[in-house]
């Protein structure tokens, strides 16, 4: 397949890297290869990602024609709160519920937390599997009050040879398990790249790794806990010997997944941020090896 190369500038570093590979090694080959393939357990997301599929489809069999049948109301496309976008790598919006921000270049938008949303999203559909999840605050249609929004990208490539972003997301969404393994995918890749360096990033508030009650966490195979973003008092402990209320000794499982599996789930009792009172949380962890460094990345979703 012909490499296609994009020149994104400062916002997008390893963007040219990024979609060169993509174009060249085929979507399919990319799920096998960099992610973990994950059945969704709720139907609203598996209807978010039919949606999403289907647009890209649009897109590619239609071209920009599409852009035009997502703005109507009362379609599939655009029904009470769920809408469907389109972007261009530049950041333009070009198709979207709020038609004042049709036209217009919105690749410095940030959520009330100063999460740079439509970066995201152009990060995203640049990435190995061409698309992926984000979280950020956004605004319901007819509310004043920000509310949690996760939404699903994915690449889509017009006749005209364009490539466009397009996406739709839901408020207030369950968590998934694939939701985990997206994140945990973008910090491995992170930290692969940049070493030590990313650790700032993964506990950045502001950053794509933050988001609800969910965070990374980074230990080393000695069991010292490196990156955790709401119990920072933990970072630089060794936390062999820590156990959940049930009595399990979950950092270590961490460890002997991540070893002798490459990554997987741990499931054990711990607290949400800012609460006391255990809850019930599975995590799932993958082995990275970054600059002769072994580390064990992991982020996890609460079930109560």
């Amino acid at each position: 397949m012909k490499a296609f190369v994009v020149n994104r500038g400062a916002p997008f570093p390893l963007a040219t890297m990024i979609i060169t590979l993509v174009w060249m090694i085929g979507s399919g080959f990319a799920v096998h290869l960099f992610g973990q393939k994950v059945s969704y357990a709720y139907p609203e997301t598996i209807r978010l990602v039919a949606l999403v599929d289907d647009a890209a489809s649009t897109v590619s069999q239609r071209g920009e024609k599409a852009f035009t049948d997502f703005m109507r109301d009362g379609t599939k496309w655009r029904y009470g709160e769920r809408y469907t976008f389109a972007i261009d790598l530049d950041g333009n919006i070009l198709a979207h519920e709020d038609t004042s921000l049709v036209g217009k270049n919105m690749i410095d938008l940030k959520d009330p937390n100063g999460k740079p949303i439509i970066q995201w999203f152009i990060r995203k559909g640049l990435g190995f599997t061409q698309s992926g999840w984000t979280h950020y605050l956004w605004v319901k249609p007819g509310d004043t009050v920000p509310s949690w929004k996760t939404t699903y990208v994915k690449l889509a490539k017009a006749p005209s040879g364009k490539i466009y972003v397009v996406g739709s997301g839901l408020y207030d969404m369950r968590m998934e398990k694939a939701f985990a393994i997206d994140a945990v995918n973008d910090a491995t890749y992170l930290i692969r790249v940049e070493g030590t360096q990313a650790f700032d990033k993964l506990r950045d508030p502001t950053s794509e790794f933050v988001f609800k009650d969910t965070y990374i966490f980074v230990l080393d195979t000695s069991y010292n806990l490196l990156v955790n973003q709401p119990f920072r008092e933990l970072e630089g402990k060794n936390l062999y010997d820590i156990q959940d209320t049930t009595g399990k000794y979950f950092f270590r499982e961490f460890v002997q997944v991540a070893e002798e599996d490459g990554s997987g789930w741990v499931f054990y009792k711990w607290p949400k941020p800012d609460q006391i009172k255990p809850a019930n949380k599975c995590s799932f962890v993958k082995k990275i090896v970054s600059k002769g460094n072994t580390y064990v990345v992991g982020t996890g979703i609460y079930q109560d």
